[in-house]
């Protein structure tokens, strides 16, 4: 089996020093490092916060979290909005005009 343990603050900051963060954060996300670990690294090597979590994210990792509902909220709301504009346009319809 391909047992991959997560690179140490050390083996992180040699890797730094070795190669450009984009490369450590593609190396060190697939071994199992989160992006805090990372983040933490780089920040001891001198690499601005903002720097880092672009490295991370030009490695093709998400930092943010999605949402898990993928649009049903909005489209819930949409739903409920056209629903209730129809039972006022029946109210509408149903009142004798005078």
């Amino acid at each position: 089996m391909n047992n991959v343990t997560p690179f140490t603050r050390t083996e992180l900051l040699k890797l730094i020093a070795v190669t450009t963060l984009t490369q450590v954060s593609k190396l060190s996300l697939k071994a199992g490092n989160t992006a805090d670990d990372v983040v933490g690294a780089a920040l001891e090597a001198d690499y601005t916060r903002q720097g880092a979590y672009n490295a991370i994210r030009a490695a093709g990792h998400r930092t943010r979290k999605e949402r898990s509902d993928k649009g049903q909220t909005l489209r819930l709301k949409i739903n409920k909005l056209v629903e209730q504009s129809k039972a006022l346009q029946a109210k509408l319809g149903e009142i004798p005009v005078k």
